[in-house]
């Protein structure tokens, strides 16, 4: 018999004051080995003396799509239950290395890689917001982890941010002092003008709709139709926030990293503050070698980066777009038109991190307070 995947253990994490119970997982799991790690699971919810079971995801892991499909269910289904499973930790596909080019049955390979896209979009966001849930819990003594869900649900929707965007931003703010605001004596400026984008009410446009205008005006910039936009996020790094023209396969890979890695040309572009180029057959020793095939099997030969900083030089985010092989490269006058643009989205980006996710912080503070230490005892 093959060695067992997954190992269970009992360790003290980042969650405030819970021992946590964690399974990690270190190998294949598949139709096969899921009843054992089904079996891990349970002995795990039955011996956990804290609110959470984690189940982290080493590098090694590797999920059919049936296995993850069935973790994300188990996550969901005991959502309301304590303990309750949280997943964290990155993860490989099985089907995404099969040999042979048929890897899904005949019109499946859309939705399939959908399916694949969004589980592991699951498991990078959830450990955070459950993280959040148990600080905001314990910090206001709410009730139950519900009440914390709400808080932060109706904060995100009030100021049209991402649920895991507030989590992230809540996760690494300092702690409020005592007081009725979390941040008191600051300061709202207005929100900088977006000339390529007019029709976009500034105050209150959604970040991911932001992000999609930036795209697009890049895109028409540099006369490309494929590209991708990150954004920092101060936790788990750049996050894709808007994409074009990218075929699912190479999406899927490239949403764990903007090289498909946690290190690479988009990554060093966005930390230096520098546009950035690959042509000559994407030919740079920062690309591993899936990263490339990745690339060429989608029809791309050449890449360019463009970083989202301040005025202040904060890094915000990066724009990779993307051109075939015999594309020629952008004129100097197509870069300065594109400079334009992406000095307008750094301003706008940090605007919106001091400013709107401040506000939404503000507001789960103020919530928070008022609900604080009720259904207790």
């Amino acid at each position: 018999m093959a060695p067992t995947p997954f190992t269970l253990s009992s360790t003290t994490r980042s969650w405030p004051s819970a021992q946590v119970t964690t399974v990690r997982l270190t190998g294949h799991v598949d139709a096969e080995t899921w009843p054992r790690l089904a079996a891990c699971l349970e002995q795990a919810l039955a011996i956990s003396a804290g609110p959470y079971v984690a189940v982290e995801l080493g590098a090694g892991a590797e999920l059919s799509d049936a296995a993850a499909r069935r973790l994300i269910r188990l996550v969901l289904d005991g959502a309301g239950n304590t303990p309750r499973l949280v997943l964290t930790g990155g993860w490989s596909s099985a089907e995404e290395t099969a040999p042979g080019p048929e890897r899904t049955p005949a019109g499946a390979g859309s939705q399939s890689e959908a399916e694949v896209h969004d589980l592991r979009a699951s498991l990078r966001t959830r450990p955070l917001i459950a993280q959040a849930q148990g600080i905001l819990q314990e910090r206001y003594g709410l009730r139950d982890a519900e009440t914390a869900f709400d808080l932060l649900r109706d904060s995100s929707q009030q100021h049209n941010v991402k649920l895991r965007t507030l989590a992230s931003v809540f996760l690494s703010a300092p702690r409020p002092a005592d007081g009725p605001q979390w941040f008191p004596g600051r300061t709202r400026a207005p929100a900088p003008e977006l000339n390529f984008a007019p029709w976009l009410r500034r105050s209150r446009v959604p970040r991911s709709a932001f992000a999609e205008a930036v795209l697009s005006t890049a895109l028409r910039c540099v006369r490309s139709s494929r590209g991708l936009l990150h954004v920092a996020d101060p936790l788990i790094g750049p996050q894709l926030e808007a994409h074009q023209g990218i075929p699912d396969a190479l999406l899927d890979h490239l949403t764990r990293g903007p090289d498909g890695a946690g290190r690479g040309p988009a990554t060093d572009a966005m930390r230096e503050g520098r546009r950035g180029a690959l042509t000559d057959g994407l030919a740079d020793a920062r690309l591993t070698e899936e990263t490339r095939q990745a690339l060429r099997a989608a029809g791309i030969g050449h890449a360019w980066y463009a970083p989202l900083r301040s005025a202040s030089g904060e890094s915000s985010g990066v724009i990779t777009l993307y051109g075939p092989p015999p594309g020629p490269a952008p004129t100097e006058t197509e870069w300065k038109a594109l400079d334009l643009v992406v000095a307008q989205a750094g301003e706008w980006l940090d605007w919106h991190r001091r400013t709107v996710m401040l506000d939404a912080l503000e507001q789960l503070h103020a919530q928070g307070r008022a609900l604080a230490g009720k259904g207790r005892g």
